[in-house]
C-alpha cells in the first residue's frame, strides 16, 4: 500500500479450501478451518486499502477420477457443478468485501488445463457454470475471464494442440458461447520473449 498499489490478485486455491472432500472446510493435517487463512488475507487487504481480485482455480484431487496423477493437478473437475459450488461458496463468504473474481488462469496452455489438449469449448462450459453461480451469490460481483497465455503455437486441429494461440483460443471461445458469461476479459501483457512493449 505504501508503494502505491491499489489492487492485488490473490489466488484462492480450491484445493486449499475443500482439501479432503466436498463441503469439508477443515485441513486434515492441521485440524484448522481452511477459511481462516483467507479471512485473514481479506482483512489485511481491507486494513491496507487494497482491493482483491480473487483467482478461483486449482481443483482438489477428489474432484477428478485421475486425482493428482502427474500433470493432472490443474485439470478441471469431472463435474463442473462441483466447481460452481466452490465459486458460490467463495463469493457468498466474501460478498461485500471482494467484488472481482478471476475464473481460472491461462486455460489455453496444457499446464493450466491438467496436461490435456487446449479445449476452448470445455473452458467455456466451466466459465458459464462459474458465472451463473457467482452471480447467484452476489449479483454485483465482477467476473473476469482468465487471461490467456500469449503463444503463437497453432498445432493443426487433428493433433489436438496442447497449447493454442491466445487469439485462436479466444475466437473459439466465442464460437462456443462465451459471450455474456464474463464482465471483463482478462489479458496477459507480459509479451513473449521480448517484453510487453513488443508489438
Amino acid at each position: 500500500a505504501r508503494a502505491g498499489f491499489h489492487w492485488v490478485r490473490q489466488q484462492f486455491p480450491w484445493e486449499d479450501i475443500e482439501i479432503a472432500g466436498k463441503g469439508d472446510y477443515v485441513d486434515p493435517k492441521w485440524g484448522v478451518n481452511t477459511w481462516d487463512k483467507y479471512d485473514r488475507i481479506v482483512s489485511l487487504a481491507e486494513k491496507h486499502g487494497l482491493q482483491i481480485i480473487a483467482r478461483l482455480d486449482a481443483p482438489p484431487a477428489w474432484t477428478r477420477k485421475m486425482g493428482s496423477a502427474p500433470g493432472w493437478t490443474m485439470a478441471p473437475p469431472d463435474d463442473l457443478n462441483d466447481y460452481g459450488d466452490y465459486v458460490y461458496a467463495v463469493v457468498s463468504r466474501y460478498r461485500g468485501r471482494i467484488r472481482h473474481y478471476q475464473i481460472w488462469n491461462e486455460p489455453n496452455i496444457y499446464p493450466e488445463w491438467g496436461d490435456q489438449p487446449a479445449d476452448p469449448a470445455g473452458f467455456v462450459k466451466l466459465l458459464q457454470v462459474a458465472y451463473r453461480r457467482a452471480k447467484e451469490a452476489d449479483p454485483d460481483c465482477v467476473i473476469i475471464c482468465a487471461g490467456l497465455a500469449q503463444t503463437t503455437e497453432e498445432t493443426p486441429e487433428e493433433f489436438k494442440p496442447r497449447n493454442m494461440s491466445d487469439l485462436l483460443y479466444l475466437e473459439k471461445m466465442y464460437l462456443a458461447g462465451a459471450r455474456g458469461y464474463f464482465d471483463v476479459m482478462g489479458a496477459q501483457v507480459y509479451g513473449l520473449f521480448t517484453g510487453p512493449y513488443d508489438r
